[in-house]
């Protein structure tokens, strides 16, 4: 049994022709479940005594401050309860909380920029626990962050093995902005459907793979463009197949279930401007004040506010960071990884990403939520992996990045907009 999974390890042997795939795929999950566990409570247990600490610490007009600029909102006043979950509650969180709770009729021009899946997936949970949202919305996230690193480890390890795949899950846990994993955001179910997705695309599953790619396009906009790498791996697939086969093969129209990705946001803009009365924007509005533009030219615009008078400067000049990184990046995902698969799913998020300007802000911040924005893209933490494959190597980006994510968490739940 060994032997035959040493053989396996690092994708010599094509997942389709492997008789015994399916003992190989147990042991790869089972140790995947147990490392991908350990990380997740190592970083969540961090994670949570690392709030207290910054909650405990922080200046007493952080909320006072707040609360000028969002009235609305329930903030933490210092007890039990906020200490453990009320310090999370911050941005984005109490808006999809809101739309599970009331749906998109208070607010709908804005409130619809939101995608359904995340405050549908908060209703379900929160009916089990008693009708909290916010608790719901952190249940939803962790057990998303967990099921991503569990499915990111056993992508990787299937070309790259054992070694990489660890590493892989390590720098995805830690990268600076990854605390979003762990909040009440969109980024751990967003990745969570799209690794699944992939995963289940390698081995031929595409009824699966399909409605995962669905999912993913109703938790947020750039689950849409898995159909592109997806239906690339498809015709891939098709063309390994003889001609007997491959007859055997387009019969069953397995390809039909990637329509799902497509269907499934289309659906929702239907239901957006049908139903809930929202205004109509052209293809190029995402709602919330977002539109879509050429790539570069928000970038472009960034470095033009780079001036003394700029109120959101060091915001601005994050995001700049931000961008050339992802670039950096993605640029080494193409060379070092050579997964046309991979590549397709990397340079589209990043190219998406590059073309998304916020108008309230065009002139101060034009690159905005560039930190989440480069999360998403998770063939960058296999690139990283493979980059970092000996162990000095691997600490110093370990360390680096860990110093980072506790700095940008403290700054976040401090209500500094780093996202």
């Amino acid at each position: 049994m060994h032997t035959l999974y040493d053989q396996m390890r690092g994708g010599t042997t094509p997942m389709l022709d492997l008789k015994e795939r399916a003992l190989v795929e147990r042991i790869v999950a089972k140790d995947a479940l147990k490392f991908g566990f350990a990380v997740w409570l190592a970083v969540r247990l961090t994670l949570s005594i690392w709030g207290i600490a910054v909650m405990a610490f922080s200046s007493p007009e952080t909320y006072p401050n707040v609360l000028k600029h969002y009235p609305h909102l329930d903030l933490p006043s210092g007890d039990l309860h906020d200490y453990a979950l009320g310090l999370w509650n911050v941005y984005d969180t109490s808006i999809y909380t809101q739309i599970a709770d009331n749906g998109y009729d208070s607010d709908p021009d804005f409130l619809t920029a939101f995608f359904p899946g995340y405050p549908l997936l908060i209703k379900l949970v929160s009916i089990f626990l008693l009708g909290n949202s916010l608790l719901a919305a952190i249940v939803v996230s962790n057990i998303a962050a967990l099921i991503f690193f569990w499915y990111l480890y056993r992508l990787v390890e299937a070309d790259y093995g054992e070694a990489v795949a660890k590493r892989a899950v390590i720098i995805s846990a830690v990268f600076p902005t990854s605390f979003f994993l762990f909040m009440g955001y969109t980024e751990a179910p967003l990745l969570a459907f799209t690794v699944a997705a992939f995963y289940y695309a390698r081995q031929h599953k595409w009824w699966l793979a399909g409605v995962l790619a669905g999912g993913a396009a109703l938790i947020k906009q750039p689950g849409v463009l898995l159909i592109v790498p997806l239906g690339y791996m498809y015709w891939k697939q098709y063309l390994t197949y003889s001609k007997k086969r491959r007859h055997t093969f387009l019969n069953k129209l397995e390809w039909v279930w990637l329509l799902l990705c497509p269907i499934a946001a289309g659906g929702y803009y239907a239901y957006r401007y049908l139903f809930v009365a929202t205004s109509a924007g052209g293809l190029h509005d995402l709602g919330a004040n977002e539109l879509i533009t050429l790539p570069g030219v928000p970038l472009y615009n960034a470095f033009l506010a780079i001036r003394p008078d700029n109120p959101l400067l060091p915001f601005n000049v994050m995001d700049i960071c931000f961008a050339i990184v992802m670039i950096g990046l993605v640029i080494g995902v193409a060379l070092k990884i050579r997964s046309t698969t991979f590549s397709l799913h990397a340079v589209l998020l990043a190219l998406v990403s590059l073309s998304v300007t916020f108008l309230d802000t065009i002139d101060t911040r034009p690159e905005i939520d560039m930190p989440r924005r480069v999360l998403i893209i998770f063939p960058i933490f296999i690139y990283l992996a493979l980059a970092v494959n000996r162990p000095r190597a691997f600490r110093i980006v370990v360390y680096f990045s860990s110093i980072l994510y506790l700095c940008l968490t403290g700054l976040f739940i401090n209500w500094f907009f780093v996202s």
